[in-house]
Formats: structure tokens, sequence, C-alpha cells
């Protein structure tokens, strides 16, 4: 599984699908409190942890993924 951020703390993975943002939830150990609808919030305090581990691509990129358009 890939981790994917735009930079503004928004986190999904690849392959999409909502089980697997749950999955990727779990082992970077974020609360689901941080799930918004269709994607994940990086918590502040863990940006930069998180983030070093992620894919780095715009946010029209990331809805592109969320939309399916992009495979």
């Amino acid at each position: 599984m890939v981790y994917i951020t735009d930079g503004k703390r928004h986190l999904i993975c690849w392959p999409y699908s909502k089980k697997n943002l749950h999955k990727m939830a779990n082992k970077l150990n974020i609360k689901r409190c941080w799930f918004h609808h269709d994607h994940y919030d990086i918590p502040k305090k863990r940006i930069n942890d998180i983030e070093m581990q992620c894919l780095h691509l715009t946010s029209k990129q990331i809805v592109r993924i969320i939309n399916g358009e992009l495979d």
C-alpha cells in the first residue's frame, strides 16, 4: 500500500478504497476521528513523521484518485 499526501494534511492510499484507508490509518496509528468521508487528515503533531512515508501529489491528483479517474 502506498500512502499519498498533498502536503496540506490530506492523506489517502493506493490502491484507494475506504477499507484500505482504515487499514492505512491503523498501520499509521491515526485515530478514526481524523477520517473525513473520503480521506484522513494527518494529525498536526504527526505531520513530519507521516509525510516522510508518503508519496506527494497535488490536491487535484488526490481528488482524481478518490473519484476513480487515475489508475
